[in-house]
């Protein structure tokens, strides 16, 4: 019986060693740094709101003050000093200049691509 325990504890130790390499580092801010807000909106068929359509904040806003070691209260750029909310580090992402800076790329069209025809490469039906 000792055996068999010893044999759970090591697979448990290789799970926990697993999920901690896959594991995100916590990001650490400061009041007065600048995050991204990802929300995510709840439909309302009552309301006649969908989710495809509410707003999210995206806008850059910034740290006010720490509540926790996972949770910062935020303020708008254009209301100093005014607490919007308090979120997670999950719902923040760091305020980066280059987002809009980056090149957009079109989608790529899935599916085989299409034959182009050439003058005399026709196959002779018409």
């Amino acid at each position: 019986m000792a055996q068999a325990k010893e044999v759970i504890e090591q697979l448990q130790d290789k799970r926990k060693q697993y999920a901690d390499k896959r594991r995100r580092d916590t990001p650490l801010f400061h009041p007065g740094d600048k995050v991204y807000v990802t929300s995510h909106p709840v439909s309302s068929a009552d309301k006649g709101k969908t989710s495809k359509f509410l707003p999210r904040k995206d806008e850059p806003y910034v740290i006010l003050s720490k509540r926790s070691p996972t949770t910062y209260e935020i303020e708008s750029l254009d209301n100093a000093r005014t607490p919007i909310g308090v979120y997670h580090t999950s719902a923040l992402k760091e305020f980066g200049q280059d987002r809009s800076s980056a090149p957009i790329l079109p989608l790529r069209k899935r599916g085989r691509p299409r034959k182009s025809v050439t003058v005399g490469s026709w196959p002779g039906r018409l």
